[in-house]
């Protein structure tokens, strides 16, 4: 019996040891055939001295596939101070041309290699890496300019904290992980513990294992470029908004003034108010805002399009005068007349005659009050709430669009593109898919629509109500195109000053054709160049016609 349990012992022992020396082995080829290529390429990371370079870093196209950032590729001057030291006068003396040489008399980080200059050179390929002239220390190296001179759509795709390749702001920021996942590429030098070169490793460049993501928007380039083109011809300070009301892409997005996100470090130093993204913030809508009065009266059967209003020149509320242009002819005004010649009396005894909970709901029914779901970093506008609408003077006020209720242009496109839409709302969308560096779509985001939120038949009167704005009221200059344009126009005492003038916003939203529309236009400016935003939206609809 002793012997029977020694023997069987002496198995379990030999298995177990079997059993180690497997796992042993497995562990010797995971970290030797499976980790090795990666835990070599750590190992020479570690005993590298690197500048980051940031060409690896995924692009963000246009609906096409097309880049928005127009890169190029340069040949670059970069320093390795501890590899140089001591020979300074004699590089400065070879490379007197190149701009900023003298900064390797001070490297800007100690030891840490620098660039002298990233763009030195455009004959040398962005693939050679060249010791330069047998200077240890000095290299020519491939150098990417992420934001070329044709790049598009700076406030959307946003810019990166140059120092470390991180996006901070726009698509750059919003989706910087899928960017990132491969770039860090990287200039080095291979060197030993007391920082030497080590001999035979040199100089080189260190690419990740990965590769990086591209993002695919929603932005149509050659529109854009055009928008852009209009806005730089008409607006000092605004924001343009082209979207399709059938599945919510937004065509193009242009904010004024600009900003090259390439120079940011320039920009900061400079007026920061051009980095400020204006199709997402929040301005007063004026007039724009009746139409979310004049759908609320007749979903809920307060008014009719003929039906006739007194206005004879203003309306007063608790003790509160409120003027109307009164360009409209005679005191008898229909509400189709009212929308057109943007009657304040009519819409103002309309919102009194709903109520505040009324009006909010609508507001909010047509996208109002809330975030439109676009991956950047906006404004939700501002809503007053039911209890602040019980006051009448307040209730007066959001009426005609003033007052503390804020509306972004993005906010304006959803609400058109609901009217387009015969009633039915769509959610905004500007990202169409994440994909590999061959094209292929990786995470794909689809529309999201579908839901009623005001009947076909209202939506087609306001549809008529637009259409009258063109032909006989306020917005005659947005309809300069062959076929039918349906807009709303509005201007808002701001509560801004610019010396004793004070700011005012102007807007016009709509959409373009009348029938079967294929684009919502929603342009906003509180600072024109020349002309009126009405002719901006005309322009942009002309063109759509070509």
């Amino acid at each position: 019996m002793h012997r029977f349990n020694r023997s069987h012992r002496m198995v379990i022992l030999f298995i177990l040891a079997i059993l180690v020396f497997i796992l042993l082995g497995f562990k010797l080829f995971w970290i030797q055939v499976v980790k090795g290529p990666g835990l070599a390429r750590m190992a020479v990371r570690q005993r590298a001295q690197g500048l980051s370079l940031l060409s690896a870093r995924g692009d963000i196209q246009d609906r096409h596939g097309c880049s928005l950032l127009d890169r190029d590729y340069f040949a670059g001057l970069a320093a390795f101070p501890a590899h140089y030291c001591g020979r300074e006068e004699e590089i400065v003396e070879r490379y007197k041309g190149v701009p900023g040489i003298d900064s390797i008399f001070s490297a800007p980080a100690g030891c840490a290699p620098f660039w002298i200059n990233p763009r030195v050179d455009k004959g040398i390929l962005p693939d050679s890496l060249v010791d330069s002239g047998g200077i240890p220390g000095i290299i020519i190296s491939p150098s990417a300019c992420r934001y070329g001179p044709d790049q598009l759509g700076s406030h959307v795709i946003g810019y990166l904290k140059e120092s470390e390749g991180r996006g901070v702001s726009g698509i750059e920021l919003s989706f910087d992980r899928e960017l990132s996942r491969g770039q860090q590429e990287m200039l080095a030098a291979i060197v030993d513990g007391y920082n030497r070169l080590i001999e035979g490793r040199g100089y080189r460049l260190l690419k990740s294992g990965e590769s990086s993501r591209n993002i695919l928007l929603s932005i149509d380039r050659k529109l854009q470029q055009e928008v852009e083109r209009i806005a730089d011809c008409r607006l000092i300070q605004g924001a343009i908004v082209v979207m399709n009301p059938a599945d919510g892409d937004i065509l193009a997005l242009v904010s004024r003034p600009n900003f090259n996100p390439g120079k940011i470090s320039e920009q900061f130093q400079g007026d920061r108010a051009s980095l400020l993204n204006r199709t997402i913030c929040g301005y007063q809508p004026g007039s724009v805002f009746k139409t979310v009065v004049a759908a609320a009266a007749l979903e809920e059967g307060e008014a009719g399009l003929f039906q006739t209003f007194n206005c004879s020149g203003g309306i007063e509320v608790s003790g509160l005068h409120i003027p109307c242009s009164h360009l409209h002819p005679g005191d008898g005004v229909t509400l189709v007349e009212a929308f057109a010649y943007s009657c304040n009396t009519v819409f103002i005894q309309l919102a009194l005659q709903l109520g505040g909970d009324k009006l909010n709901y609508y507001a909010r029914q047509l996208g109002l009050g809330e975030a439109t779901g676009i991956p950047l970093e906006g404004q939700e506008g501002l809503l007053p709430s039911v209890a602040e609408l019980k006051n009448p003077r307040a209730l007066a006020n959001t009426a005609i669009g003033q007052g503390d209720l804020l509306t972004t242009p993005l906010q304006i496109a959803r609400m058109m593109a609901i009217i387009a839409n015969g009633g039915r709302d769509i959610n905004p969308r500007l990202v169409l898919a994440i994909t590999d560096c061959r094209g292929n779509k990786i995470r794909h985001f689809i529309s999201r629509g579908g839901r009623r939120v005001i009947s076909s038949s209202t939506a087609n009167k306001l549809r008529y109500m637009m259409q009258a704005v063109t032909d006989r009221g306020t917005g005659g200059d947005a309809a300069i195109t062959r076929q039918g344009v349906a807009v709303k126009t509005g201007t808002a005492e701001s509560g801004r000053f610019e010396g004793e003038r004070e700011i005012l916003n102007y807007w016009v939203a709509g959409f373009y054709p009348l029938e079967r529309p294929k684009a919502v236009i929603v342009v906003f400016a509180d600072h024109l160049r020349e002309g009126g935003v009405a002719q901006v939206f005309g322009e942009i609809a002309r063109y759509l016609e070509e």
